[in-house]
């Protein structure tokens, strides 16, 4: 006698055959509850004949669902991040131009000595020094610049050389060329300066042992010369530019 399970085909089609003959037995049975464990009692007994695990026959014989294949989860949506519009561009504001005022190109010679440079700085410059004509000296012959429309001097009656003299006057363009040049020619050391030319020569004030500088600056067609002998001064040039040219 063969004892071994049927398998394959054989095993799946007593296993129906059982099903609907325990299905069959369970609706004749149906008003007694007692026989609901009967019927289960059979079911695993059946099963332990055929030499089979409980879960396996009771999901063949339909006791048991079939696990059901779960849902595929649904993928993440993602949410883009709420962006904040922002301005391409700041509002164009028209602003006002402030237009420097350029200082003169040609100077404005004042109207007297003591407004050749600033109230303020009068003293620092000239000292105890006296001013011979406060509305400017007359014009004399010891140098060969052009005549000048203002000459201011500062000496003292007793002093032989010891002074101080500013000169401002007008020229012409050609004039200005010429005149530079021959400064040059003549051992001058003259140099580009504060949109201007600007010259100067140091000789000793025969026959006294003493410097006399003389610094001479022009600018556009309007020129200054200053002349100091035995009197040192700083930035008298840079003051005297201010009051001509601004």
């Amino acid at each position: 006698m063969n004892t071994e399970p049927p398998q394959g085909d054989d095993l799946q089609q007593m296993l129906v055959t059982m099903k609907h003959n325990v299905l069959a037995r369970a609706e004749l049975d149906r008003p007694a509850p007692r026989r609901r464990g009967h019927r289960a009692g059979i079911v695993i007994g059946i099963i332990a004949v055929l030499g089979i695990g409980v879960g396996s026959g009771a999901v063949a014989l339909g006791m048991v669902p079939q696990p059901f294949t779960a849902a595929p989860a649904p993928s993440p949506t993602v949410t883009e991040p709420t962006q904040t519009p922002t301005k391409s561009s700041a509002p164009v504001v028209n602003e006002p131009t402030t237009t420097p005022t350029p200082a003169q190109a040609d100077g404005v010679i004042p109207s007297d000595c003591r407004a050749l440079v600033p109230a303020d700085d009068y003293d620092r410059f000239f000292g105890t020094i006296p001013l011979q004509d406060p509305a400017g000296s007359e014009w004399g012959d010891d140098t060969g610049f052009p005549a000048p429309d203002l000459w201011c001097i500062w000496k003292d009656p007793r002093a032989d050389v010891t002074g101080l003299d500013i000169k401002v006057g007008k020229s012409t363009p050609e004039n200005v060329h010429a005149d530079t040049t021959l400064l040059e020619q003549d051992g001058w050391v003259c140099s580009t300066r504060d949109g201007g030319r600007f010259c100067q020569r140091t000789q000793q004030a025969v026959p006294y042992p003493v410097d006399t500088t003389t610094t001479f600056f022009i600018k556009g067609t309007t020129w200054v010369e200053i002349n100091q002998t035995n009197v040192a001064t700083n930035g008298l040039l840079q003051a005297v530019q201010e009051q001509v040219w601004g």
